[in-house]
């Protein structure tokens, strides 16, 4: 009965992780908006997401998130794709390049052309790759039915030949409690169980895939998508890894580290020249909105020299 219990609250388990998955992947769709403007002969109207055909001209205003994949028909704005791409950094954007759904536009106002369907923009594939990841079987538990194949009929055949030899062959009690000296002896039957009970893997079985399920979700809730269990189980072998940007390992919003007037002669880390430099470089970057601008403003600010 312990056992069953065991192997219930397992499922149980199981059961309200991937429930809780689900829910993290749903929540992966508010990245895109769920209306957009819509062009027109004679003006533009704000319409559903799902309402959108492949072809459709969009307008896209400055800050608002990119409603659907598609190709910059008119326009010159930054792009910020971290949630999509992870690029460290908003990326320019002119006629003829790809944007995709979920990213978020910049200073500029942008006109699209829709290139794909709602259910086929690369947010929807990011959800049904982290859907089907739960699905898929990491080596763990295919080992895990391997081992079960063989182990289980290996068991109890084992179990059914303590229940049975004993009795046959020694004439030892089949299933015959007794007192022996204030001590109870069992028959052979409840040995069998017994041996049922122990060799029983419910730490195993309980354990894997829920672990496994937990994981992605909470991988897809930070960020991270793993295509299934066999590429989250290769991470516990994994020594080093290389990183092809600096977005994917920093906060990607760029900052000054360092100021060298030609005028500098000592390598301090504040001097006239190099403040007067930068009280330059933000007074014409005051009026940018570029990420690199705002970096040169917040060292001016830090300098205490902003307005100079």
């Amino acid at each position: 009965g312990l056992v069953m219990v065991l192997f219930a609250l397992g499922e149980a388990l199981e059961g309200y992780t991937a429930g809780r998955a689900r829910e993290t992947i749903r929540s992966l769709s508010a990245l895109a908006p769920a209306e957009a403007t819509r062009l027109h002969d004679g003006g533009e109207t704000r319409v559903p997401v799902a309402a959108l055909r492949a072809g459709d001209r969009l307008a896209i205003r400055p800050g608002e998130r990119l409603p659907m994949d598609g190709r910059v028909l008119a326009g010159v704005s930054a792009v910020d794709q971290a949630p999509i791409t992870g690029e460290s950094r908003p990326v320019d954007k002119a006629p003829g390049d790809e944007v995709f759904a979920g990213s978020v536009n910049g200073p500029g106002a942008l006109e699209i052309e829709v290139t794909h369907l709602a259910e086929d923009t690369t947010i929807s594939r990011m959800i049904r790759l982290v859907a089907e990841a739960q699905e898929s079987r990491a080596p763990a538990q295919r080992f895990v039915d391997r081992f079960a194949r063989v182990y289980t009929p290996a068991v109890i055949v084992i179990a059914l030949l303590v229940a049975i030899v004993p009795p046959l062959l020694f004439d030892a009690p089949f299933w015959n409690p007794t007192s022996v000296d204030g001590v109870s002896a069992h028959g052979w039957l409840y040995r069998a169980l017994a041996l049922l009970v122990v060799a029983c893997p419910c730490a195993l079985v309980i354990s894997t895939p829920v672990t496994l399920i937990s994981a992605i979700s909470n991988a897809a809730r930070h960020g991270i998508l793993f295509k299934g269990g066999a590429a989250l189980e290769e991470l516990s072998r994994v020594r080093a890894m290389a990183f092809d940007k600096t977005g994917t390992i920093t906060r990607g919003e760029p900052a000054v580290v360092a100021v060298r007037a030609a005028a500098c002669v000592e390598p301090a880390a504040t001097c006239a020249p190099c403040d007067d430099l930068v009280a330059l470089a933000a007074a014409v970057e005051r009026r940018s909105e570029h990420p690199l601008a705002g970096a040169v403003l917040a060292e001016a600010e830090a300098r205490g020299v902003a307005g100079r």
